[in-house]
């Protein structure tokens, strides 16, 4: 399983990929959230990030789902993949400004971004946020190409404790991409901390040895927001030991 760390994009790139090469990182997942440099600017720094630890993942902002974003996330794919990004990753859920869209809408929206990606050489997974699994399955089955992010953080929002395992148990045949961190399970934005493994209540252990017993062995990022350097080279090391065992 490659490991990799997440970037967060309201701080400076070059600073966080270095620590996540000096920690021992597989490689760097670009978070695109809050990006709005220009793709020339992007693919400059990019290439320069790059040859300092491999790029493989890229987290594409929340959506309207309309063509505007599309035609935005097309340009991401563009300007990511030559560097190395094969995964581009996007939430089912809406932009907190958008309207509520129907599922339906969205899983169309979702087979032209898999089609032009898909033409590009890459790959888009769909994250869970709160959706149950059962709507997570109905988008993935209207769209073959499409894979699956499971967030264990995500999973276990509002306190359901088995939740990493029961998304596994419904969409492991389309796992493409894990996002690992720890929270109290609480609910919304501010109960998805984004904490180091073992400051919050998730068994990540569990999880993830759950993972390998499924037989995954794709990537997993590590999407540690809080804490220090330290922090995250304690968690790669449990990961580590944790998809050996």
């Amino acid at each position: 399983m490659r490991i990799g760390g997440s970037t967060y994009s309201r701080e400076p790139f070059p600073k966080q990929v270095e620590e996540l090469r000096e920690s021992g990182f597989d490689y760097a997942e670009l978070d695109l959230t809050w990006l709005t440099w220009e793709t020339t600017k992007l693919a400059a720094e990019a290439e320069a990030l790059a040859k300092r630890l491999p790029l493989f993942t890229a987290h594409l902002p929340p959506s309207h789902f309309h063509q505007a974003d599309l035609a935005r996330f097309v340009g991401f794919i563009d300007t990511l993949e030559p560097v190395g990004i094969h995964v581009f990753n996007a939430h089912f859920m809406e932009a907190r400004s958008a309207p509520r869209i129907s599922p339906e809408t969205k899983a169309s929206w979702f087979a032209d971004l898999v089609r032009a990606a898909s033409d590009r050489g890459a790959v888009v997974t769909v994250e869970n946020v709160d959706e149950p699994p059962e709507v997570i399955r109905k988008v993935l089955d209207a769209v073959p190409d499409l894979q699956y992010c499971l967030d264990v953080g995500h999973a276990h929002l509002d306190n359901r404790t088995d939740g990493a395992r029961t998304y596994m148990a419904a969409l492991a045949d389309r796992l493409g991409l894990v996002h690992a961190h720890d929270n109290h399970g609480g609910h919304g934005e501010t109960g998805d901390e984004h904490l180091p493994f073992g400051k919050g209540t998730i068994d990540l252990e569990r999880d993830v040895k759950a993972l390998k017993a499924r037989g995954y062995d794709g990537p997993a990022t590590l999407e540690i927001f809080k804490g220090i350097p330290d922090d995250r080279r304690a968690c790669l090391r449990k990961m580590r030991r944790w998809t050996k065992e």
